[in-house]
């Protein structure tokens, strides 16, 4: 199974945001060995962001961060034609969402995790919580 990781599922996991960190890295855990987890190089950017604007965390940790998350995550491609789709696609009216949605698109991923589920409505792929993940999953 492939999955697409929204930054926010990220973010949860790496700076133990409660309540929603337990359930991050249970999904983040599968990513090791049951699954397969995307995410976008912007992605990656925002996560480096945050680690250095919320935490007292050095850029040579953010970036060993990055490095350990590219291990376990696969980065999908982001094109001039990823771009140019996202920015035509008048289903989303979010700029970042759309991009991230036809990155998941590419990927050919089975669902969509995030918190944000009202960001991806018009998606064409599945979207999940990370609640709704780990009860599919676990089914």
């Amino acid at each position: 199974m492939k999955v697409f990781l929204d930054t926010n599922i990220l973010l949860d996991y790496l700076l133990k945001r409660q309540p929603f960190y337990d359930k991050a890295k249970k999904i983040f855990d599968m990513c090791l060995f049951k699954i397969d987890g995307c995410v976008t190089p912007h992605s990656l950017v925002d996560v480096f962001y945050m680690l250095s604007e919320r935490t007292d965390a050095s850029p040579e940790y953010c970036k060993e961060t990055i490095l350990k998350l590219h291990n376990v995550l696969f980065v999908v491609s982001e094109t001039d034609g990823s771009v140019k789709k996202a920015a035509s696609n008048n289903s989303f009216d979010d700029f970042e969402d759309s991009m991230q949605n036809e990155s998941a698109i590419i990927a050919g991923v089975d669902y969509i995790i995030t918190r944000n589920k009202k960001d991806f409505e018009r998606s064409s792929i599945p979207v999940v919580s990370p609640e709704e993940f780990l009860d599919l999953i676990n089914d």
